[in-house]
């Protein structure tokens, strides 16, 4: 290989991850910080879309505005 040849290649050379020194993460705890990232992204869009005060108005068929008064007990007081 000569000069130009490692210049246009010499990423593919270069240390990564595992392979620096410094490095305080393996390869499994990045491949488990990405998983636990994506499931917290399903969760949010769970959450969203099924116990969002949006998502309750619709599902009682009312405004979202009566909801967030059940939620800060402006209404439906004298329950639990």
């Amino acid at each position: 290989m000569n000069r130009q040849e490692y210049r246009l290649r010499r990423i593919e050379f270069a240390p990564r991850g595992q392979d620096l020194p410094q490095t305080k993460l393996l390869e499994i705890d990045v491949i488990s910080i990405r998983s636990a990232a994506r499931q917290r992204e399903n969760l949010r869009r769970f959450i969203s879309s099924t116990l969002s005060n949006e998502a309750l108005a619709k599902q009682y068929s009312t405004h979202v505005r009566n909801i967030e008064k059940i939620i800060t007990r402006q209404s439906w007081s004298h329950l639990p």
